[in-house]
Parts: C-alpha cells; sequence; structure tokens
C-alpha cells in the first residue's frame, strides 16, 4: 500500500486531481452564472458537472502515465481507454438529459399591437412554477389582535411575486376554500398531510407555508417551501425586524430563490408596500376584514366595515378597493360596488401589470360594458400571451360566447403551459361535448380520472356525461368508484340518489339523500344535501315538500353562500311555485328577489324567470316581450351560451300558441346547439299536438331513455297511446307516470290529471 501511494504521489495523480477537482467547480460555478446571466436551463450545471465526473477516469489515466518524470510516452492501454471513456460518457449523458430542455428559460412572444408589432420574452412553461399559498400559522408569542397577519402574509408575497411570469400561484383564498372542503376549519395549525392533499388537488408543484410569531418589538417569521408530491421540504428560512412589509420583502426574495425563480431586469421590483398602503393602519384595517372574508362563514358586514376604513385612512389603498368591490357585489350592492372598483382603477398603479388588466376587465364588465372588458382580456393575452390568468379570464369569455372551437385551443394551450393541472381536462372535456366530439369528451375525463386517482370527481364527472348520454349503467358503476375513492363525502352518495331518482328506484333514493345529509360536515355540504332533496320532491310532485326544502336551504346556504349566490339560486326555485300552481306566490318571490339585485338592466335568469311567470298565467304577449329582453341580453354580453335555452322558451311560446310545428323547429334547433339539453319531452308533446304521432313516440321514447322515470314523459306517451287508440299502452304509461307522483300533493294538478284519465279510461269496477 505504502508502495502504491509513494507510486501515486510520484506520478503526480492526486496533484492533478485535486487541481481537476477544483478547475472543474470552478467550471460548474462559470456554467451556473452564464445560466443566470443569460436565462440559460439551469440543467446545464448538471450537464457539465456529470461530463466532468464522467471523465475523471481520463485525468486519471492521463496523470498516471504522464505525471512521472521522464519522456513521455503513449501507451496502448491509454489510446483504447480515453476514446472508450469518452464514447461511454456521451452515451451516458445523452441517456441521463434525454428529453431534458437545455434551450433558454424565456422564449420570444411575436404578437401584433396597434398595428405595430411587439416583441416579449416569456417564460417557458416547463420553467414556471406553480405554488399553492397556505395560511401562516400563528405562534405563540402572536396576540389576538395581529391574527390578521396570518391571513395577508401570503396574499402579500403572491402579490409581489406576480409581476413574473415564472411565478403560478393558487391563492390563499383558493386554498383555504378547499381545506373547508374537507370538513375542517381553515385555521392555523393545518397538518402537512392534508396541505399536501389540498395542493395535489389543486395540481400545484410547491406548498408555501409559514409561521408568525412575536417577541417584544420583532416579528419572527418561519417561510418553509415543501414539494407537493414528496412533501419533502425545499427550503426554510427564518427572518425577523420590527416591519412586517420588510420581512415580506426579504421572504419574496427567498421564496424566488427556493423556486429558482431567475432575476430579471425587466420584472417589477417594487417594496411590498408600494404594492399595498404606506398606512400601518389601514393595512391593519384591510387585514382584519381580509381574515373575516376567509376565516368562516361569510360577515359580509364587517368585512365590508373593515375594507371601508382601510379605504378611508388610505384612499389610494388600490387592492382594498378592489376586494371591497368583490364584497359589495356579494352582498347585492352593486351601485357601492361600481363605486369601489372604480376607486381601485384611478389607483392602479400600485398594482402589477397583469392585475391591473385584471382590474380594469372586471371594471368594465361591472360597469356594464363588455366590449370593453373583452378587449382589456385580448389586451392582457396579447400582452401576456402565456399568462395562465389571463388565459382563464379569455376561456370564460369564450365560454359564455359558446365559441367551444377557440376554447379548445385556448384550453389546450393552458394545459401546455401549465402540465400538471390535470383540470383543465375537465374544461376541455365539456367544450368537446358542446362540439359533439363525445369520444374526446370522454377520453379527457378518463384521462383525468386516470392521473388523479385520488380525486372522486373524475368519477363523478364521467357519470354525469354518461347520464346525459344515456348510458345509466356506466354512469351508475363511475359513481359507484367515486363513493370507493373517497367514501365519507356527500356528494358522490347524492349524485347517486338522483340516478336512482331517475332509473324510478324511489326507495333507494331517498335513503342515499338521508346518507347524504349524515355525511355532510360544513353548511355548503348540507346545503347541497338540502337541494338534491328538493329535486326529489319536486320529481314526486310533493311540492309543498319542496317548497318547505328549498326555504330550509336558504336558511343553510346563508353560512356558506353569499347574498348574491342566494339570490341567484332562488330565482330557479320560482318554478317550484309555478309547478305547484301558486302563481301569486310565484310572482312575489320574483319580485322580491328582483328587488334584491340593485341592477338596471336585467339579467338573463331574470327575464327568464319572467318569460315563464308569464307563460304559466297564459300571457304570451308578456312572455314574448321578456324573451326579447332575455335575446338582447345575450347579444350585448356576448353570452350565446345560452341561446339554445332561450330558443328552447320560444318554443314553448310557439306551442301555448298553438303554432306546434314552429315550436318543434325551435325544441329541435336548441337541442342542436347544446346536446346536453334534453328537450325531447317537450318536442313529444308538440308532435303529439300536431298529430304527429310517429315523431311523437320516437320522441317521448328518448325522453325516457334518458330519464327512464320521468312521469311527464309517461303521462305524454299515455296521451300518444290514446290518440292511437292504444287503451292498454295508455293505462300502462299512466300507471308508471302515477308510480313515481304516488306521494304527491293532493293539489298537485299533473298527478290529478293523470288519475282522472285512468279512471277515463278504466272505470271502476273494469
Amino acid at each position: 500500500m505504502a508502495h502504491l501511494l509513494r507510486n501515486l504521489f510520484g506520478r503526480r495523480v492526486p496533484q492533478v486531481l485535486a487541481i481537476y477537482a477544483g478547475a472543474s467547480w470552478g467550471m460548474v460555478e462559470f456554467t451556473a452564472f452564464l445560466c443566470d446571466e443569460f436565462l440559460l436551463s439551469p440543467h446545464w450545471a448538471r450537464v457539465v458537472l456529470s461530463a466532468l465526473l464522467l471523465l475523471s477516469p481520463s485525468v486519471a489515466m492521463l496523470a498516471w502515465f504522464h505525471g512521472r518524470p521522464g519522456r513521455d510516452e503513449v501507451p496502448r492501454a491509454e489510446k483504447i481507454a480515453i476514446p472508450v471513456n469518452l464514447a461511454l460518457a456521451a452515451v451516458v449523458l445523452a441517456l441521463q438529459f434525454r428529453g431534458t430542455n437545455l434551450d433558454s428559460l424565456t422564449t420570444t412572444a411575436t404578437f401584433e399591437m396597434r398595428g405595430a408589432t411587439v416583441e416579449r420574452a416569456v417564460a417557458k412553461p416547463e420553467f414556471r412554477k406553480r405554488a399553492a399559498l397556505s395560511r401562516f400559522d400563528a405562534g405563540a408569542g402572536l396576540g389576538e389582535e395581529e391574527i390578521w397577519l396570518t391571513y395577508v402574509a401570503p396574499l402579500a408575497l403572491e402579490l409581489d411575486l406576480s409581476a413574473d411570469d415564472f411565478f403560478e400561484p393558487i391563492p390563499v383564498s383558493e386554498f383555504n376554500r378547499r381545506v373547508v372542503e374537507f370538513g375542517l376549519r381553515a385555521g392555523s395549525g393545518v397538518p402537512l398531510a392534508l396541505r399536501r392533499a389540498v395542493a395535489e388537488l389543486l395540481h400545484a408543484s410547491f406548498i408555501v407555508t409559514g409561521a408568525i410569531d412575536r417577541a417584544a418589538d420583532e416579528y419572527r417569521v418561519t417561510l418553509t417551501v415543501h414539494e407537493t408530491g414528496s412533501g419533502a421540504r425545499v427550503s426554510e428560512t427564518v427572518h425577523r425586524g420590527p416591519d412586517f412589509l420588510e420581512l415580506v420583502d426579504e421572504m419574496s426574495e427567498a421564496l424566488a430563490a427556493a423556486l429558482e425563480i431567475p432575476d430579471r431586469d425587466e420584472v417589477e421590483d417594487l417594496p411590498v408596500r408600494e404594492r399595498l398602503t404606506d398606512d400601518d393602519a389601514a393595512l391593519a384595517a384591510f387585514g382584519r376584514a381580509y381574515a373575516k372574508l376567509l376565516s368562516g362563514p361569510p360577515d359580509l358586514k364587517g368585512v365590508i366595515d373593515g375594507l371601508r376604513e382601510a379605504t378611508d385612512l388610505d384612499p389610494t389603498f388600490t387592492l382594498a378597493h378592489y376586494r371591497l368591490s368583490v364584497v359589495y357585489l356579494d352582498d347585492n350592492q352593486t351601485e357601492e360596488a361600481v363605486a369601489a372598483i372604480r376607486a381601485s382603477v384611478d389607483h392602479l398603479y400600485r398594482l402589477p401589470e397583469r392585475l391591473r388588466l385584471l382590474t380594469k376587465s372586471d371594471y368594465y364588465f361591472l360597469t356594464e360594458q363588455p366590449d370593453r372588458g373583452r378587449a382589456v382580456i385580448e389586451m392582457w393575452v396579447a400582452l401576456h400571451p402565456e399568462d395562465p390568468v389571463a388565459l382563464d379570464y379569455h376561456s370564460l369569455v369564450q365560454t359564455m360566447a359558446g365559441e367551444w372551437e377557440g376554447l379548445v385551443r385556448t384550453l389546450e394551450t393552458r394545459y401546455r403551459l401549465s402540465p400538471s393541472n390535470h383540470s383543465l381536462l375537465k374544461s376541455l372535456a365539456e367544450a368537446h361535448e358542446h362540439l359533439g366530439n363525445i369520444d374526446r369528451a370522454l377520453s379527457a375525463l378518463a384521462s383525468y380520472a386516470e392521473r388523479i386517482p385520488a380525486d372522486y370527481t373524475g368519477h363523478v364527472d364521467l357519470a354525469l356525461m354518461h347520464r346525459r348520454l344515456g348510458a345509466l349503467d356506466t354512469a351508475l358503476e363511475h359513481l359507484k368508484r367515486a363513493i370507493i375513492v373517497d367514501p365519507l363525502n356527500p356528494e358522490p352518495v347524492l349524485e347517486l340518489a338522483s340516478l336512482d331518482l331517475d332509473l324510478g328506484r324511489f326507495d333507494e333514493a331517498l335513503a342515499g339523500y338521508e346518507r347524504a345529509r349524515e355525511l355532510a360536515r360544513t353548511p355548503r355540504q348540507r346545503a347541497d344535501v338540502l337541494d338534491g332533496l328538493k329535486n326529489y320532491y319536486r320529481f314526486r310532485g310533493q311540492m309543498e315538500e319542496a317548497i318547505r326544502t328549498a326555504e330550509a336551504w336558504r336558511a343553510e346556504a346563508s353560512g356558506s353562500h353569499t347574498p348574491l349566490q342566494i339570490t341567484q339560486h332562488g330565482f330557479g326555485d320560482i318554478g317550484i311555485y309555478l309547478e305547484a300552481a301558486r302563481h301569486q306566490d310565484a310572482r312575489a318571490l320574483f319580485e322580491q328577489l328582483r328587488s334584491e339585485l340593485q341592477l338596471e338592466n336585467a339579467p338573463f335568469f331574470v327575464t327568464h324567470s319572467k318569460l315563464h311567470i308569464a307563460l304559466h298565467a297564459g300571457r304570451l304577449g308578456e312572455a314574448r316581450g321578456a324573451y326579447g329582453a332575455a335575446s338582447d341580453w345575450i347579444e350585448t354580453w356576448g353570452a350565446d351560451i345560452m341561446r339554445p335555452i332561450l330558443i328552447g322558451d320560444l318554443g314553448r311560446i310557439e306551442e301555448q300558441d298553438g303554432e306546434f310545428a314552429l315550436a318543434v323547429r325551435h325544441y329541435r334547433d336548441a337541442m342542436s346547439r347544446d346536446g346536453s339539453l334534453n328537450l325531447h319531452r317537450w318536442t313529444g308533446r308538440a308532435l303529439r299536438k300536431a298529430g304527429r304521432l310517429d315523431e311523437a313516440e320516437s320522441e317521448l321514447r328518448e325522453a325516457l331513455r334518458l330519464v327512464p322515470s320521468d312521469p311527464y314523459a309517461h303521462f305524454e306517451m299515455a296521451r300518444v297511446e290514446e290518440a292511437r287508440g292504444d287503451t292498454a299502452g295508455a293505462v300502462e304509461c299512466l300507471r308508471s307516470a302515477l308510480t313515481a307522483w304516488e306521494p304527491s300533493d293532493a293539489s298537485f294538478q299533473p298527478a290529478r290529471r293523470a288519475r282522472a284519465m285512468l279512471s277515463t279510461l278504466r272505470p271502476a269496477g273494469a
């Protein structure tokens, strides 16, 4: 051994290897510097390091053969071994970095704007960092009066880094909502395992958490970043100081470093205080209000008071004005919402460019200038062609406009940019279904269920699509799988109960709703169960019970829904009063809900409800007027997605006016525009009235294929059979209808008519 060591040192092998190691490290550091300076792929440093390690045998061999004193010779072993080492190194590098993007971190996007060609450097999708921001934990030294800091810290981080398109945040508000869906209060101390589960559902690669404590006049904030997949800690940094917003600036730098977000001169890098407010009292008022907004049932009055205090203390507090406009809108205070968002537009300089564009688009939509709102979104997409939020807004506009082919392209772009965000597959499935590409729609949903096996909603969505297609057995299988995936979640149990109802398994359906009620843990879940029960009672003609359940829903929803959501939902309950022949109550509810909206121009769901009230009252002139108003609204807002529903309403108007052929044409036109729209029963009724009995039977059979126990379709089929003179067939259909309506109210007119018809066809004693 001693001889070998003397020989090695005599040939200067250790010395050469040491020099090689130092030079290699310098080469790796220089490569990392070049990557940072010129925004090259960070993988280059690993390529260089791997190459240098793989070539170290050749260096050792050269030192061995040429490091001793005397004349150098090139032995045969060196001539063979070094080329072999070079070849092996090349093969290993090729295999190791196969598929790795070694190009620049950014790419150049070129677009036309106002007649000029503009070029901008944008982040490549594979280098974007999708991170879920979680509420921070509160330390023992943080008093109750400063708990709001645990909510504002992740919000401030999001705001501070949102100027950089390498950062793709999932806001703390969205993360908080998902935590609540697990049946837990979204407070401090949410375990990492649950945070990981939520982050996986949100398709985030990283989780940003933290803890805030206070000692005397100094804050102590711990910022931690975890990988979602493994749960491994990426980094943990501690920041101390008396000024909390200065600590946020430090945390932003630490978070950017942990996520390997490159430093670029063209990215706005203002202190977070410039983004928020210079007034500490205004920040505290905003923070307390924001904490109330996220910490439990919405105390909108308290939130509004807090945000107004913040904006009174600092009229330039843009984010507070914007949040105030949203809360005002949720509280049905439209005029105040417009004033608040107008104030935010006055001080847009505080926000990063992308948030400025978002605020502008919201301003135009809220002030009923949809053309300008859409123009801002188009500008936003042009300036930031790969900004996920811009593309999300763009896809929303395309959805409203029914631009399904364009929507598919936008969603495919969005998925390419965020390949871990598999929820986009659900949106793609919806767009393909509207285009009639059923196989592609089912394939997208199946891909989602396969890639996110822990999320039951993949199977629920597959079940819903198969129900719309009439493949009820397949839908049943998917719902059973969803329950296996998440056995304590009430949603798949609710959907199974609804399917049982359609299949005529009424006892099983009611038992399913009761089971869902037992499983419901949150106010929102309990409200969803009541909504399902309401539909069950309505289906079976128990209208008084349906009305009572609708009222119970409103009481339960007050703990989870905003007043605006409750009001909008209430318009859907008007139909229950109409079916119960309580027309005065229906109109009274309509006027009450209409007055709550505080809108100058009635939105679609208002005019739609007005149209139905007029139809049930037989006032066709008023119904046509409501149809015209709804059509104008669709035209103004570019909301062609609502057009098929309105065309179906026009069919009902024409049918009631005796224009049966025209009604059939409108019903079929509506279904051709929206394949998920089931108007077969109405089409069959109009065809029967027109005397086209064979066509009527075909439409009604399709209605019953989709909903086998539909009592209205069975009743209508009985009328077709009666018109043909097939008494036995009519009786069978009537009995099917009356099985569904067996527990119906004594005053429920459709069931009374069915019983009277059955009595006529089969007299007592016959």
